[in-house]
């Protein structure tokens, strides 16, 4: 992915849509990802090309999330010379279940990767099976009967060696998914 010089960019979605937002979110503990992915090998032309081989049996799972609660971020720093990316994630999941608990719980002490779809339908990979993300959840009850109730999940990684990076589209529906529960 090296850049030899500058290239003519128009940046200003001048009289295209351009909508914030995540429509999905898919998610696989770093683990159940066999080898380093994606890798630098992986990127072509600035985007993924390649699917991650899973450990057998084991499939993203997608987690559904109230509308408008769903943040992936990218934002690269460092001094001249030791530049790197972190990549964030930020969530939340309504309610509180044993079952929301559980699920929680697999991700303490463990590094997930995360595929987003935004708004626009582009697949972006956040974290890396080398790098993962680690989460940190916060419950709140609410204090009166409109307030929300639920989960609210964080998670960042620093020292990707790239941005957020789109999945390839013909990639999409092959991406291996548990059935719906």
């Amino acid at each position: 992915m090296p850049t030899v010089s500058f290239s003519n960019i128009d940046g200003t979605s001048h009289q295209k849509p351009n909508p914030g937002g995540i429509r999905q979110v898919y998610v696989a503990i770093a683990r159940d990802i066999q080898g380093v992915w994606p890798k630098e090998a992986d990127i072509t032309a600035g985007e993924i090309t390649t699917l991650p081989v899973m450990v057998t049996g084991k499939k993203f799972a997608e987690y559904e999330c109230p509308d408008g609660t769903v943040d992936a971020s990218s934002q690269q720093s460092g001094d001249p010379g030791y530049m790197s990316y972190k990549h964030m994630i930020n969530f939340s999941l309504a309610g509180y279940s044993k079952e929301l608990i559980a699920e929680l719980q697999k991700h303490r002490n463990a590094g997930s990767v995360f595929i987003v779809e935004q708004n626009d339908g582009t697949f972006s990979v956040v974290g890396s099976s080398d790098n993962p993300i680690y989460l940190k959840s916060d419950f709140k009850t609410g204090k009166k009967g409109s307030d929300k109730r639920g989960f609210d999940l964080k998670g960042e990684q620093d020292g990707q060696m790239w941005d957020l990076v789109p999945l390839k589209d013909t990639l999409i529906s092959q991406i291996q998914l548990l059935p719906q529960a």
